[in-house]
């Protein structure tokens, strides 16, 4: 609503400006008048000059064009001078007119009053627009005061001449034109022309310092500073605007927003200091606000519409914010998993890095050993006879154990035991005491008793022994085609083992770089852990604010417009209406046109 009504403001300040300036209150032209002003003959003048430049010598539109010029005189004197622009686009020669005016005079053209009885005028128009102007006394439906004070005392615009201080300017709009209602409910109220009025005032820079402006716009072009007021004097009234409650709460309790009476000004305030003060003349402006611009402001039907869309649109945001909190709990739940199964993960990584590395070590040992194995194995292969020769050393071998075996059965057939030799010593010796037999032979006989006998235990020996030596050289022929097959065995085995033990060095590093990485993802799931749990706690919050704000402000919003708006749309449709009837000043024919300018100049 606020800005419904600053917008209108901004509207009324543009066109004061602009109508300000259309009025000749600025530039070289506008200091010119303000001299001519000193010289009270010249006002009438200054009226004629004006519509004299302003007005050509045939229109092509109907209508008519009133200005009003009120010259308020620093005494409290005052003289209304009405001035009209009667149009003929038709090239008529006999005009009928309508103004209720004394002393009328033609200002421009040689047009002539042919009849006026109680303000009905007929003109001798001679084809052409009609420029004329006259006086009244009749009051103005608006009016504008200015009051001065000089370092906190009241002074009149005369007695400031000369003088130094700080000066306050208040500039004070009346609009005593109003009409009374009835409301849907029955209550009677009163709504006023909706009159914008605007002031301007040319300020010396040389005597006019460190000028502001309230309810107004400061321009200084580095010699003069003109100043332009705006009002709406009756227009907060006429809308009820102190009866809307911006707060959009129904709670009696609660404080209610109020809008401001100095929102929609009906006053300008204007501060400056003074050295040896001029004669300050102040030019207002003030005519019928047109609200068609503005209807649409007001257009009930589309904004309720709108209202609609607006809590549609905000009851769709806060289940997608229930959608988007549920969504964002399962990814949490999601994340937290995968954060306990990354934890695992890379302890299970660390500990095969661990592993890996202490395989990629033992398997290089084995491949160091499995090789030296194979070099052994390859020289013992190469120093084992062919199949051949181990066949024909078995078979050498079976002979000499056959040769053995007989040997053995021999000397177990005539054995040669330590008695018989005994008793052949006893023999022998005897034969030898009876000189039968030398002492020598029998010795060499004993001996060979006793070489037999050791030969015996020699047999014996060696056929124990060979049997053993023919087992192994009868398996020799298996053991050297083993001892190849071990041989081409020993170098496969150290060919895997050295694949083993790259492919154990390879697996080493991997696992390290596997180690490193879960130990990332489980660093980075902590971190999305964290970021998802923030996500969920932010989810939450967005839900709980949106459904917050729709609670306390778009409820209360769609309340204050439904509540407040429509009844403002209401005045603000009779005040249109009531707009739409207002003619003109002086008096203005029914069937033509009037579009009336009320011009203060206060000196």
């Amino acid at each position: 609503m606020k800005e419904n009504i600053k917008k209108i403001t901004a509207v009324a300040v543009s066109a004061a400006f602009v109508f300000a300036a259309l009025t000749g209150c600025g530039g070289k032209k506008a200091d010119i008048a303000v001299k001519e002003e000193k010289d009270a003959k010249t006002e009438e003048s200054d009226v004629d000059k004006a519509e004299e430049m302003a007005a050509p010598e045939h229109s092509s539109t109907s209508g008519k064009n009133e200005t009003v010029y009120i010259i308020k005189n620093g005494d409290g004197t005052k003289k209304t001078i009405v001035s009209e622009w009667l149009k003929n686009p038709s090239g008529s020669s006999v005009m009928n007119d309508v103004a209720k005016l004394e002393d009328i005079e033609v200002v421009k053209g040689d047009a002539k009053l042919e009849k006026n009885e109680n303000g009905n005028i007929t003109w001798n128009a001679s084809g052409a627009d009609i420029y004329y102007k006259g006086t009244t006394l009749k009051e103005s439906p608006i009016d504008v005061d200015i009051t001065y004070t000089l370092d906190g005392s009241k002074i009149t615009s005369s007695e400031l001449k000369g003088k130094s201080g700080h000066l306050v300017i208040e500039i004070n709009y009346r609009n005593t034109m109003s009409k009374t209602l009835t409301d849907k409910e029955g209550k009677e109220y009163k709504i006023y022309m909706p009159f914008i009025m605007s002031t301007g005032m040319i300020l010396d820079n040389s005597k006019f310092i460190n000028v502001t402006a309230k309810n107004g716009e400061v321009v200084n072009d580095g010699e003069r500073t003109m100043v332009m007021g705006v009002g709406f004097p009756g227009l907060y009234d006429s809308l009820g605007l102190d009866t809307i409650d911006l707060s959009g709460s129904k709670d009696d309790e609660e404080e209610t927003e109020k809008i401001d009476k100095s929102d929609i000004p009906e006053s300008v305030t204007v501060e400056c200091d003074v050295r040896d003060c001029d004669v300050i003349t102040a030019l207002t402006v003030g005519k019928v606000f047109d609200l068609d611009n503005l209807s649409k402001e007001f257009n009930m039907e589309n904004l309720n519409a709108d209202v609609d869309d607006m809590t549609d649109g905000m009851k769709k945001l806060i289940d997608g914010s229930e959608d988007l909190h549920s969504g964002i709990g399962k990814v949490n739940k999601g994340v937290k998993t995968l954060q306990k199964g990354s934890k695992t993960l890379s302890s299970g990584a660390n500990t095969l890095a661990k592993g890996a590395k202490k395989l990629s070590s033992g398997t290089a040992t084995l491949a160091s050993g499995a090789k030296e194995l194979s070099d052994g194995m390859a020289k013992l292969s190469g120093a084992m006879p062919s199949a051949a020769d181990a066949k024909k050393l078995a078979a050498g071998s079976t002979q000499i154990k056959n040769a053995i075996d007989s040997m053995y059965s021999a000397s177990k057939n005539a054995p040669v035991t330590d008695k018989e030799t005994d008793a052949v010593s006893a023999k022998l010796y005897k034969l030898v005491q009876a000189g039968e037999l030398d002492a020598d032979t029998m010795k060499q006989i004993v001996t060979v008793y006793k070489t037999c006998q050791g030969l015996e235990k020699g047999v014996n020996s060696i056929h124990g022994g060979y049997g053993s030596i023919n087992k192994a050289v009868q398996a020799y022929p298996q053991l050297a085609a083993g001892i190849g097959n071990a041989a081409k065995g020993a170098k496969q085995v150290a060919s895997g083992a050295q694949t083993v033990s790259k492919g154990a060095k390879d697996l080493s590093t991997g696992a390290s770089k596997l180690a490193k990485g879960a130990k990332n993802l489980s660093n980075g799931t902590g971190t999305l852990a964290d970021g998802t749990e923030k996500l969920l706690k932010g989810s939450k919050d967005l839900k709980d604010g949106l459904k917050k704000f729709d609670d306390k402000a778009v409820d209360k919003v769609a309340s204050l417009i439904r509540d407040n708006l429509s009844p403002l749309s209401d005045r603000f449709e009779a005040l249109k209406a009531y707009s739409k009837t207002y003619e003109s000043f002086a008096g203005n024919d029914k069937a033509v046109e009037c579009s009336t300018v009320f011009v203060f100049k206060n000196a």
